[in-house]
Order: structure tokens, then C-alpha cells, then sequence
């Protein structure tokens, strides 16, 4: 008898298909640009996510740390009161403010049943992600 040891991976379609597992965060304090970028976790590659800006000043959004720091150019910027929505595959979002002062945010991600340490892709330094 044959033996298979399956887990889902990246190019697993089902574990897109289905309903992710649901993950919030609120209340974030994303630090001034001259500070680290926050580095928001997730346990398992998401199937979509949501960024929401709860500060008065802008923030930025990327995929890396290098993306969004300093003179990068990897990132979006979120007004006051804005908010992203896209369905991506990733394990990490980056959050800095686009000003001198500390900004808020909530982040809303639709998990999938891939772990993390399944991931054999890395974006960081990829063309668009710094």
C-alpha cells in the first residue's frame, strides 16, 4: 500500500477556495517614519487581506521591511480613514507612518490552512517588493 504524505502548499487551489480562518488586529501603533517599520505576523499564508488607517496622517503599506524604509519606493501610502483590501498570498505586512508622527491601524486577514514554515518563496527582495 502506497504512503502519501500531502500538506497543502502555495499552488494547493482548495486551501483558496474555502473560507479562511479569520484574523484581526486592532489598535496597532505603526511608528514614525524615522522608526522600524512594524512587521505584522500571520501563523499561516493568507488568503486575503484588509489594512485600515485609524491615524489622523498617512501610512505606508509594503511586503518588506526594505520596501518601505527610507528612500524605498515598494509601498502604497494610506490616507487618514482609508483602508486595502486585496486577496494575496502572504505571511507579512509592513507598516510605517509616511510622517514625522505615530499613526493607528487595524489589519483584517482571511487565513488559509498553509503554514508558514511550508513556504519554500520568500517575496522579500523580489522585483515590486524591496
Amino acid at each position: 500500500m502506497a504512503t502519501y504524505n500531502y500538506a497543502p502548499g502555495l499552488g494547493n487551489v482548495g486551501s483558496f477556495q474555502v473560507s479562511g480562518k479569520p484574523w484581526v488586529s486592532s489598535s496597532l501603533t505603526v511608528p514614525a517614519e524615522s522608526g522600524d517599520p512594524l512587521q505584522v505576523r500571520f501563523s499561516s499564508v493568507t488568503k486575503e487581506v484588509t489594512v485600515r488607517n485609524d491615524s489622523a496622517g498617512a501610512i505606508r503599506v509594503g511586503f518588506s521591511a526594505a520596501g518601505i524604509s527610507g528612500s524605498a519606493t515598494n509601498y502604497f501610502t494610506l490616507a487618514s480613514s482609508g483602508s486595502f483590501t486585496s486577496p494575496i498570498k502572504v505571511v507579512d505586512v509592513f507598516l510605517i507612518s509616511d510622517d514625522s508622527s505615530a499613526g493607528e491601524a487595524t489589519v483584517v486577514a482571511s487565513l488559509t490552512g498553509i503554514d508558514v514554515a511550508r513556504l519554500q518563496t520568500n517575496w522579500t527582495g523580489s522585483e515590486g517588493i524591496g
